[in-house]
């Protein structure tokens, strides 16, 4: 206490000049992501839909991909420094449209999707400038579904309602505009059926939508529009995302694989093979600030995929005609670039390279089994968004769609080729260990 006074007295005869400046409080940035917003976003769905009739045994199953977009209004409430509750709605176009002659029979079956609303719950974890959250309610999916012989073709005008779940992480651009990804697994349910133009059957369909979107939300909290969020410095430097990271992540893995062509002696035929399972692995990775708030990088994984699928072909379930396709995988491995733009606190990119899939394809035709095992390659492209959690750990959320060729199979009394096409959903937590050039 006396050298402090003693100090002080010594302060108080310097000259002006020479007196010590008195120091400003660094001010503290806090975020505030209470209140109503409105948004736009864009992304892609996967739709898998399963079919069957009354009377005859089977199914038939249509997967197929297309482009989403549309509006979001909401409402959140910061009910603590790092805690969040909201309500969303939303509401787009979904364009999926995937229709074929069944296999070894006449009918035409089809599927096209028009429109897909939501309103869900949120709740989330505020870390700052970022918003990490689950989501969960109602869905209602719109569109036709089709089964029957032309002319006359039989089809069916739905709107089915069921229920969605799912997350995504939310950064902010300025304090008023912030970009999300998000996930929705969307389970639209079974419709009444309708019947069909060939005998005394009723269709009824059981749709599935897998929906991956970003999107931009404006907040209206009573001040002024603050900017253009593209055209503004970064909340704080992106100098953090530079250097080496390596990481683990989970997730989900569908498949997209179709058997396009005439096999087995019958003509005009198609087959599609639906399937879903758990994805998880590690990463490794480099990140290099080349302008500003933009980063280019390199990464590799390798990852178990656990997807496992077969079902009995619709009029084709016993005997001499049995027909069963299915699927199975053990692993995939992406080595990817990776080009973004961050935030400070996050960072959004798009990634894309060689993909390598360990699948199995595998179709029971006319009761003969018939199978291949092996290592496919091919490319993969995606994105994702990617935030901190402190200085060394972030999260992110991911998409990648992996296209490994054709694989054909060939049995005793013919072949059929699998287009093998999948796409992945997943999350991460990465440690960074720092910029390994910055260090010299």
């Amino acid at each position: 206490m006396f050298l402090a006074s003693a100090l002080a007295a010594q302060a108080a005869d310097l000259p002006p000049q020479l007196a010590p400046m008195p120091v400003k409080a660094v001010p503290v940035t806090t975020y505030d992501w209470s209140g109503f917003y409105v948004g736009g976003y864009w992304g892609t769905a996967i739709t898998q839909s399963r079919a069957a009739t009354g009377t005859t045994p089977g199914t038939v199953e249509l997967n197929d991909d297309g482009l989403t977009g549309g509006l979001t209004v909401g409402y959140n409430w910061q009910i603590a420094p790092n805690w969040l509750i909201g309500a969303e709605a939303d509401f787009g176009l979904l364009r999926t449209d995937r229709s074929f002659t069944e296999f070894n029979d006449v009918p035409l079956v089809g599927v096209k999707t028009d429109w897909l609303a939501t309103l869900r719950g949120r709740v989330g974890y505020v870390t700052g400038p970022s918003l990490i959250y689950v989501t969960g309610g109602a869905a209602a999916l719109h569109g036709t579904e089709s089964f029957g012989t032309n002319p006359g073709l039989s089809t069916n005008r739905f709107t089915n309602w069921g229920w969605t779940a799912g997350g995504g992480i939310e950064s902010k651009l300025s304090r008023n505009w912030s970009s999300k990804t998000e996930y929705l697994y969307v389970d639209a349910g079974t419709g009444d059926g309708f019947p069909v133009n060939f005998g005394p059957e009723n269709a009824r369909f059981h749709h599935q939508v897998h929906v991956l979107k970003t999107g931009l939300n404006y907040k209206f909290d009573g001040g002024p529009f603050d900017g253009l969020p593209f055209f503004r410095a970064p909340l704080s430097s992106p100098l953090r995302w530079a250097g080496l990271y390596a990481g683990v992540n989970a997730g989900g893995g569908l498949s997209r694989v179709h058997l396009p062509n005439s096999f087995y002696g019958v003509p005009q035929n198609e087959l599609d093979v639906n399937g879903a399972g758990f994805t998880g692995g590690a990463q490794l990775g480099y990140n290099f600030l080349v302008f500003s708030n933009w980063l280019a990088g390199v990464e590799g994984d390798f990852n178990y995929l656990g997807i496992n699928h077969s079902y009995t072909d619709w009029n084709n379930t016993a005997g001499g005609i049995l027909v069963q396709p299915s699927l199975r995988t053990s692993w995939y491995s992406t080595l990817r670039g990776r080009i973004g733009s961050s935030t400070g606190p996050a960072f959004m990119y798009i990634t894309g390279g060689a993909a390598f899939v360990n699948v199995e394809n595998s179709i029971v035709a006319f009761g003969v089994p018939a199978s291949t095992r092996t290592t496919r390659s091919g490319w993969t492209l995606g994105g994702g968004i990617e935030t901190e959690l402190d200085a060394r750990w972030s999260v992110r959320l991911e998409y990648l769609y992996i296209d490994v060729g054709t694989e054909r199979v060939t049995g005793v009394n013919g072949f059929s080729d699998f287009d093998n096409r999948f796409q992945i959903v997943r999350a991460g937590l990465n440690y960074k260990f720092g910029d390994l050039f910055a260090m010299r």
